[in-house]
């Protein structure tokens, strides 16, 4: 899991939103007099200088800071700069040519294999109670200038350009595509504790986070909350609920202030249909992710250590289920055990063909289903129907049985929740009968 280390400017950021422009000025020319170099320093220092009314220097520092950070390989922080820039009505078509121009998919300095770092985190300086405006404005002033210089300097002194690195989502577009999502892209800023993304709701866009951090945390069934992983500048999420259209499996969290990039579902859906490539590899993507986070949520999987973990689901198939399939009848056998990666799924069951069908529970990501009937060697008890397109991860009844040989503690746990299963069922069917469409969960 990421680590999150609390960064002064994070705090500074908050300052700006929250109109304490005076401090945050003071304060920022204060660290880029430690460190001219700093661009995230650099690019927020031009943000105060035009909340503190110098426009025409805030501007120039913004725009040298978007340069930079393109030649650098910090598109989140350019593009952060960029629509700064544009909120100010400044023009920034030529800005945004050159960033699209250096970061689209097949771009000859962009290095698949490198990955944007995190920012470094950068205590606050000791800062006066009262300080004197015009004395921020001059410092302020006076640090941009210095940071500017030292890019101009770097520049001139650079032998080759560096690699950029690899962006998810954005670096896998062409130049053409690209440009429409920035386009249609628009930039929102959530403080500390805001949700960008709500477990449960549908998902109509997906965000790229430029600046701060944000964490994804799932809520069980029990209520229990579990911090999935943090997520820096350069992520994106968000996108698992727009290729499923499931509600959202987990939530996102605003740790720090975070400045993100919104997509809407009507934009990304446009742009799969144009290139069908893109479609493909946003699933693969989400497949990706889902399954990171099974792999470390899942009841069934957490006696096994983490190596086994993930050797054991590289013995599953891939399996995409629609809508109102049917992978497990009441009746029948198991066809093998089924982990749900993304998506939702019903369990129903009917205790004589004249009875109505009881839904007995809701499954979603992490749940595991068809155990029953391997663990117990009998019937399903009940049938499984997909309540959204869903990904599922599937181990045949054959290659089961070799598994569990393997990994006993598999066994156990399965039998477990087989117990609990069986236990909940009996529970569920001695109370007042209730038609299944008539209900959302029993």
């Amino acid at each position: 899991m990421a680590r999150m280390t609390r960064s002064g400017l994070d705090t500074i950021r908050e300052w700006l939103w929250a109109g304490e422009r005076v401090r945050a000025g003071y304060t920022l020319a204060r660290l880029l007099q430690e460190e001219p170099g700093d661009l995230h320093a650099f690019a927020l220092c031009g943000t105060a200088l035009l909340e503190l009314g110098r426009r025409a220097e805030g501007l120039a520092a913004l725009r040298t800071c978007a340069e930079a950070a393109t030649e650098t390989g910090n598109l989140p922080l350019a593009l952060s700069c960029l629509f700064s820039l544009s909120d100010a009505e400044e023009a920034v078509d030529e800005l945004f040519h050159v960033v699209i121009a250096e970061y689209h998919r097949d771009a000859p300095r962009v290095d698949p294999k490198l990955r944007l770092a995190p920012p470094l985190p950068r205590p606050l300086p000791d800062v006066a109670p009262a300080v004197d405006e015009a004395e921020a404005i001059r410092l302020a002033l006076a640090a941009a200038k210095a940071a500017a210089d030292r890019w101009a300097f770097e520049r001139s002194t650079a032998i080759e350009r560096p690699p950029l690195p690899m962006i998810p989502f954005l670096g896998n577009l062409s130049a053409d595509s690209m440009a429409m999502v920035l386009a249609n892209a628009e930039a929102v800023e959530f403080g500390p504790g805001k949700l960008l993304v709500e477990q449960g709701a549908e998902g109509d866009a997906l965000f790229l986070i430029l600046c701060g951090w944000a964490k994804v945390v799932r809520r069980a069934r029990t209520g229990e909350e579990q911090v999935l992983r943090r997520l820096a500048p350069g992520s994106v999420v968000g996108e698992v609920a727009l290729v499923t259209r499931a509600p959202r499996v987990a939530s996102v969290v605003s740790e720090t202030g975070v400045q993100a990039l919104r997509l809407r579902r009507e934009v990304v859906e446009e742009l799969a249909q144009r290139e069908p490539a893109l479609a493909e590899e946003l699933v693969e993507f989400c497949r990706q992710k889902m399954l990171a986070n099974l792999l470390e949520t899942s009841p069934v999987l957490r006696p096994l250590a983490e190596a086994e973990r993930a050797e054991l689901v590289r013995g599953f198939d891939r399996r995409v289920e629609p809508r109102g399939a049917v992978p497990i009848r009441q009746g029948e056998p198991s066809p093998g055990l089924f982990l749900i990666v993304v998506g939702q799924a019903e369990v129903l069951k009917r205790e004589g063909p004249d009875d109505p069908v009881i839904r007995l529970a809701v499954l979603g990501p992490g749940d595991v289903f068809g155990e029953m009937s391997l663990v117990l060697e009998g019937p399903a008890t009940a049938t499984i129907q997909m309540v959204y397109d869903s990904a599922l991860l599937v181990l045949p009844r054959d290659r089961f049985l070799r598994t569990v040989q393997a990994h006993p503690e598999l066994r156990e746990e399965l039998a477990r929740v087989a117990r609990e299963r069986e236990e909940e069922t009996r529970s569920l069917l001695g109370q007042a009968s209730v038609a299944a469409d008539d209900i959302t969960l029993v």
